[in-house]
């Protein structure tokens, strides 16, 4: 009888293993630093794309660091540049305290 729950608990063991290191395997790769891009001082190409969740435009200095916080959004970003790097007045606006539009509806961020 214990050689059969030695077997019994072996065999779970085993199992477990294997399903950790095949999960181990599938997660994604982190996200390459920011430090990975080539520099872009000096140059004016921005990179813009639509924000489809905050309703307005993101503009990057170079596809490489879109793609980068692309990676870190989870999300995959296009490159619309030729057509929304012109609209300044709809870019996204960062606040630690204020929403986009708190001009107009007066709303504080959560």
């Amino acid at each position: 009888m214990s050689t059969t729950l030695v077997m019994g608990l072996l065999f779970l063991a085993c199992t477990f293993l294997y399903i950790s290191a095949c999960i181990s395997t599938s997660v994604r790769s982190p996200c390459p630093p920011e430090e990975s891009c080539p520099q872009t001082e000096g140059q004016s190409t921005a990179i813009c794309g639509l924000d489809e969740d905050g309703n307005c435009i993101r503009k990057y200095p170079s596809k490489c660091l879109m793609d980068i916080a692309a990676c870190h959004a989870g999300r995959t970003f296009t490159d619309y540049s030729s057509v929304y790097c012109a609209m300044e007045s709809f870019l996204c606006e960062q606040s630690s305290t204020y929403e986009r539009w708190t001009v107009f509806f007066g709303y504080e961020k959560d």
